[in-house]
């Protein structure tokens, strides 16, 4: 087991009727835009896709809650979010800190 000090942002998105697989592309490019550009203190993203319903869920850690609120505040995340909202029925958000990881690797 291992624990770290960064923070994880886990955001459920519930699609519109229809909608979901165009969401989970556009938000699977908005990742490789983070990798590509280099977003401060981001560290990694995951991005989910419900098999029976109309949910995804994305976790991403960043170093700290300073900078994931750097980044919601920065004019791509705006681009971004006016990209998605039309495809979004609702989303809901948290912080959550890493108390475990165990792996079988």
């Amino acid at each position: 087991m291992k624990s770290n000090n960064s923070i994880v942002w886990i955001n459920v998105f519930t699609a519109k009727l229809g909608k979901l697989d165009e969401l989970v592309n556009i938000q699977a490019e908005e990742l490789l835009n983070f990798k590509d550009n280099g977003v401060p203190g981001w560290i990694s993203s995951r991005w989910h896709r419900s098999v029976d319903s109309n949910k995804a869920i994305m976790i991403t850690t960043f170093e700290s809650i300073e900078f994931h609120k750097s980044w919601l505040e920065k004019t791509d995340f705006s681009e971004h979010l006016n990209k998605i909202k039309h495809l979004i029925e609702g989303a809901e958000g948290g912080y959550y800190t890493l108390v475990a990881s165990i792996d079988n690797l």
